[in-house]
């Protein structure tokens, strides 16, 4: 069975150190969470269907795809 959790804070905190809109990085994690699946493996998840507010649904997307680099051990400073 898999269990969806918030995202971590130490990635948010990685995430906001990169971006320079911390407010509207703030407001897109609150649509962005990690299902970890029956064998461990993490996957991060967005539930966001604002798609006409494109600032904060491109910054949920980049959020996301940080997020997931983060969670598989590498880095979002060549970005």
């Amino acid at each position: 069975m898999s269990v969806e959790r918030p995202l971590p804070d130490w990635v948010k905190e990685k995430i906001l150190e990169k971006i320079r809109n911390k407010r509207l990085a703030e407001e897109a994690f609150k649509y962005i969470t990690v299902i970890e699946k029956e064998d461990g493996s993490l996957v991060v998840k967005e539930s966001f269907d604002q798609t006409q507010n494109h600032a904060l649904w491109f910054m949920v997307l980049a959020c996301v795809n940080y997020a997931q680099r983060l969670l598989r051990g590498e880095s979002i400073d060549d970005i």
